[in-house]
Order: structure tokens, then sequence, then C-alpha cells
């Protein structure tokens, strides 16, 4: 068995796409609604969210967490009265 040395890069390369899938889909779904959120679409924003933290595997790695982390602040702070 062959071991990537390129794992922990690909793992973010990874990581970073499925961020940019939950930023564009955030702007889909929420952007052109602003300010106007029905429980709805709290709960759906919420539930969102929820499974990106429930299923995304960052293995410890700082980088990775830093990454998520810094994503889902910003999706919170650009839609502040979604949560």
């Amino acid at each position: 068995m062959k071991v990537s040395i390129r794992y922990h890069e690909i793992l973010e390369e990874f990581l970073e796409k499925e961020l940019n899938w939950l930023k564009e889909e955030f702007e889909i779904l929420f952007q052109s609604k602003t300010k106007n959120y029905t429980k709805d679409d709290k709960k759906l924003a919420n539930n969102i969210l929820d499974y990106i933290l429930e299923n995304t595997f960052v293995y410890d790695n700082i980088i990775l967490i830093n990454l998520l982390n810094e994503t889902l602040e910003n999706i919170e702070k650009q839609y502040i009265n979604l949560f």
C-alpha cells in the first residue's frame, strides 16, 4: 500500500471545495431575502451548518480547523439575522 505524500494537501483542497459549495449554497438560498428570514429559513440554515460540522473531517489538522472556522464565522457575520 502506498501512502500519498500529499495527503494533507488533498484534504485541504477537498475542504476548500466543500466550503466554497457552502458559501455558494448560502448565497443562493438566503442572499436575496436580506433580513426577511422565516423560521423555516433559520431552521434550514442551522441544519446545513450542523450537517457540515458533523460530516466534515479535519483530522486534528489546525490548518483545516482554522479554514472551517473562518468560513463559518464569515457566513454567520454575513447573515447575522439568520442565526
